[in-house]
């Protein structure tokens, strides 16, 4: 119901007062002058005319005018129609009779009242309700033109949209496929259907595509799939989605779908998996060469004491009378180095083929120091000064001591060679200690007070044929990169706060 409006001081006394005792004071009066005729001819007039002005009263003048009405027809009757006449004494033999006129008079009073207020009641009710049901119908109707004003736009922006979408209703019958589709199927509007749409699809995609369509269907959740699509043009690969929207019940009322062109980004992954293909040949191409380079590599060393030791053995040998110690000296070290040469070649093949290191408990103390020894004529020869801080408390470790070995001497090499341009001193050390980032591993470091390696080489340096010297080959520190990690260690290289180079190399205590 609508709120009141407050009412002034003389609207109150109007609509309490003088409106009501008005209209009671009026039916009276009507009630008064018509019985005065009438009870010449009907026995007792009044009763039924001053009943009738008291309801007449309540029902347009409401409960106050009711009550008046009844007040001043209970006076009249008294003073004019009940004996003793006119007077307000009642006889004692009417007092009864006065008695029920009065309770009837009020019965009937608020009868009316009520009767006049539940129908104003409903009177108002029913204008409130056709008010409400002309709003209600002015929304519903403002609310479908807003709805078919935003259909025709949403149809509008499919249509103009450059993706393919198509619509379903809840059991996947095709209802609606936008111009994009139908320009790119060849199809008119009159020709669409579920079949004639998922017909498309090349055959050798058409079982995924069936399947997950079914299985979205059967347990309503949206899908996505790869698929190529015959088109009036050709085919071309397409990346098909379907969403399903419920109704307020919970079941699918419609499935939109749509097509994304992923053409070019399969022809990308084609041309991709090409490259790598022709990468991994090229890779299987470098391997070998690196495995020929390796080898020569490391077989430079020993086949120049080879080339040393026989030029000596001929030199003893033509002596007269000839030196047969000194003979049986050097032939006794072409022998080794042959054996130490035979090692290498099966050590570096054994590298490149991947096949598990021949491991040996090992003091790394030892292999450096066998190591200096075998490097002592070069160093004397280039003026370096060979120092070793060895710890000597560390443990044995598992290693395959001919590749460890090669490590060592490929470093301290590098080092010496670093140096052949320093005027100064030119200081080789080589240390060994626990390795700071783990107790578990053993750290050895080559140092060398050389010029250092720039920093923008430093991301390059163990790559294979990489080399800063004019005349490297560039495979020895990715040799010795590969054999560090086949023993599950890791190596760096840094420059120091002092100046030269300091290459580090890690290996673990146990075999990992």
């Amino acid at each position: 119901m609508f709120p009141a409006e407050p009412r002034s001081l003389s609207q109150s006394l109007f609509e309490y007062g003088l409106k009501p005792v008005s209209i009671a004071v009026a039916f009276v009066l009507v009630a008064l002058l018509w019985t005065f005729p009438l009870q010449h001819w009907i026995d007792y007039p009044f009763v039924f005319l001053f009943f009738g002005a008291i309801m007449g009263s309540a029902w347009f003048g409401g409960r106050i005018a009711g009550l008046v009405a009844v007040v001043l027809s209970s006076f009249l009757v008294t003073y004019f129609f009940i004996p003793p006449f006119y007077s307000i004494t009642v006889a004692s033999e009417s007092q009864s009779f006065l008695a029920a006129f009065i309770l009837f008079a009020i019965a009937m009073s608020f009868v009316s009242s009520a009767r006049k207020r539940a129908e104003s009641q409903v009177r108002l009710a029913r204008d409130l309700l056709e008010t409400r049901v002309q709003e209600r119908t002015a929304e519903l109707e403002r609310s479908n033109r807003e709805i078919q004003q935003s259909e025709r736009q949403l149809r509008l922006l499919t249509e103009a949209i450059p993706q393919q979408i198509w619509r379903a209703d809840g059991k996947g019958n095709v209802e609606y496929v936008n111009q994009t589709l139908r320009e790119y199927l060849g199809l008119q509007e009159e020709q669409l259907s579920a079949d004639r749409l998922f017909r498309a699809i090349h055959p050798r995609d058409a079982e995924g595509f069936h399947e997950a369509w079914k299985h979205a269907r059967e347990s309503g959740s949206s899908f996505e799939v790869e698929a190529r699509v015959f088109g009036a043009a050709g085919q071309r690969w397409f990346l098909i989605r379907a969403f399903p929207q419920r109704s307020h019940d919970g079941e699918i009322a419609l499935w939109y779908g749509i097509h994304i062109d992923i053409e070019d980004r399969q022809r990308e992954q084609q041309l991709l998996k090409r490259r790598q293909e022709s990468l991994s040949r090229v890779t299987r191409t470098l391997s070998m060469s690196e495995v020929a380079a390796s080898i020569a590599h490391e077989l430079n060393q020993p086949m120049t004491a080879l080339a040393t030791h026989a030029h000596a053995c001929v030199e003893w040998a033509s002596c007269v009378p000839p030196n047969l110690e000194k003979v049986s000296a050097s032939a006794e070290k072409i022998v080794q180095e042959s054996t130490r040469a035979g090692a290498i070649v099966r050590r570096v093949r054994a590298l490149f083929s991947e096949d598990d290191p021949l491991r040996t408990e090992t003091d790394l103390n030892e292999l450096i120091e066998e190591s200096i020894r075998l490097l002592r004529d070069e160093a004397i020869r280039d003026g370096v000064t060979v120092e070793m801080q060895l710890d000597r408390q560390l443990p044995r470790v598992e290693v395959d001591p001919i590749q460890i070995q090669q490590v060592i001497i490929n470093l301290a090499r590098n080092a010496m060679e670093a140096m052949a341009q320093v005027p100064t001193e030119r200081l080789l050390t080589l240390t060994t200690m626990v390795d700071p980032s783990s107790s578990s591993k053993i750290a050895v470091l080559v140092a060398d007070t050389g010029p250092g390696i720039a920093p923008e080489l430093m991301m390059d340096i163990f790559q294979p044929f990489f080399s800063t010297k004019k005349h490297g080959t560039g495979i020895g520190l990715a040799i010795c990169r590969s054999i560090i990690e086949a023993h599950s260690g890791r190596i760096s290289v840094r420059n120091a706060t002092s100046g030269g180079a300091v290459v580090q190399f890690s290996i673990p205590v146990g075999h990992e």
